[in-house]
């Protein structure tokens, strides 16, 4: 019976790391999700009873479990490396202290007696009973947590928070091995471990606070940068609008002198006088779109007249007359995606084209561009390469951000040389 409970314990305690993995990185595919986290449980159910059970193996167990969550980390679920490490590092500094401090009181409850909280004992099955159900509560407190931070820490931020736990986990490990030669202090021990275990927990509000603040430090520079666009897409307009105005004033004396040859009866020398006005003035500033949308229009327009100051043409395809999207995010978008396919562009290969089209409820924007070389292999994430971080590199987290809410997704892909990005609108929101 005693290796029943046991058993069923360890069991218990295994659901509750694949529940915290699972939940806390979620998975690279969602393809044969049920098998890996099944894989998983048998393993470190093994690994349970086979080494933890058995006296002077625990460090050596908690190392392979250690391992053992490393693994499964990096070849099957989301993150990076920072994450991947805090969160197998989480049920050794979060756990085994739980299950240190419940053993240190019952044992003090038992009158500093050890055979009574070991297998067998008639205080073992409340041990475990409380060891895995505040190890659940406090799991299911982190997974909360974590759904709640939608900015990660920095790489700095993230090694003084690894850090700490796997001291804390250190200097824990060391009292436990001392605490089992000194069965009178049980209490004074569960003491320390408790405040060891607090210690951990704040650290990880405070850690959780700074997430908080990161977002709000992300999102002001979200804000910035696009405020910067929407200053840049005024400053197009402004210019563009100036080359109207001189090309509506040229256009009196063009057209005074056109009258002029007219009435002096010199026709071939008129019309060619206003070909080459057409040709010169007239047709380097009035290339662009016509829909039924102001915003898109000075938006695409601009960008196409910017484009051109750079020897290339975009190609639009727009079948929309009116959207639902709000003027700020669909020139914030349309603006960022253009502009990093002008910037990235091969100039050699000047191929940019502009796709704009509803599918039932759904709003498309593609663009693509020529490159002269791979991208997403070597910056899948597509990360500035500008040294200045701080105001460059938002582009593409703009374009995600309004996927993001208006329930869309963004694309990126590359195929016959050239990179495509599209982005998907839900316009019934």
């Amino acid at each position: 019976m005693s290796e029943i409970i046991e058993t069923a314990a360890s069991a218990a305690e295994c659901c509750i790391f694949v529940r915290l993995f699972n939940g806390y990185l979620g998975f690279k595919n969602n393809g044969k999700k049920l098998l890996k986290s099944i894989i998983f449980f048998i393993l470190c159910l093994a690994i349970n009873i086979f080494l933890s059970t058995r006296k002077g193996l625990e460090n050596l167990s908690i190392i392979t479990l250690t391992l053992l969550f490393l693994a499964y980390s990096f070849a099957f679920l989301n993150g990076r490396i920072f994450e991947k490490l805090l969160a197998a590092v989480i049920p050794v500094v979060g756990i085994l202290p739980i299950n240190l401090i419940v053993i240190n009181i019952f044992c003090a409850l038992a009158g500093n007696n050890p055979a009574e909280i070991m297998p067998g004992g008639s205080m073992r099955v409340y041990v475990l009973f409380f060891s895995k159900t505040i190890s659940f509560f406090v799991c299911e407190t982190i997974l909360k947590g974590r759904k709640k931070q939608s900015c990660a820490l920095n790489k700095f931020q993230m090694a003084i928070e690894l850090s700490y736990f796997l001291i804390s986990f250190l200097i824990t490990a060391v009292l436990w091995n001392i605490s089992g030669k000194q069965a009178e202090n049980s209490f004074a021990y569960a003491v320390i471990f408790l405040l060891i275990t607090l210690l951990n927990a704040i650290i990880y509000v405070l850690m959780s606070k700074t997430r908080q603040y990161n977002d709000v430090i992300e999102e002001y520079k979200l804000m910035k940068a696009n405020f910067s666009a929407q200053e840049k897409l005024a400053a197009e307009t402004k210019k563009r609008y100036n080359e109207i105005k001189t090309l509506r004033h040229d256009m009196k004396h063009c057209f005074s002198a056109a009258a002029s040859l007219i009435s002096d009866n010199k026709l071939d020398e008129a019309k060619a006088y206003i070909e080459s006005v057409i040709k010169e003035r007239i047709a380097p500033v009035t290339a662009g779109v016509s829909t039924e949308n102001a915003v898109i229009d000075a938006v695409i327009n601009n960008k196409i007249a910017a484009a051109a100051d750079k020897g290339l043409e975009i190609k639009c395809s727009i079948d929309i007359c009116r959207t639902e999207i709000k003027d700020v995010d669909i020139s914030v978008l349309i603006s960022n995606l253009l502009d990093n396919a002008i910037n990235g562009c091969d100039i050699s290969r000047p191929i940019i084209e502009l796709d704009i089209k509803r599918k039932n409820a759904f709003l498309s924007i593609t663009v693509k561009n020529s490159i002269s070389k791979c991208v997403l292999k070597s910056n899948p994430e597509l990360r500035t390469q500008n040294k200045d971080k701080d105001e460059h590199g938002f582009g593409i987290k703009s374009i995600k951000a309004v996927a993001d809410k208006y329930g869309g997704h963004a694309a990126f892909s590359e195929s016959d040389g050239c990179f495509t990005a599209q982005v998907w609108l839900n316009t019934n929101l």
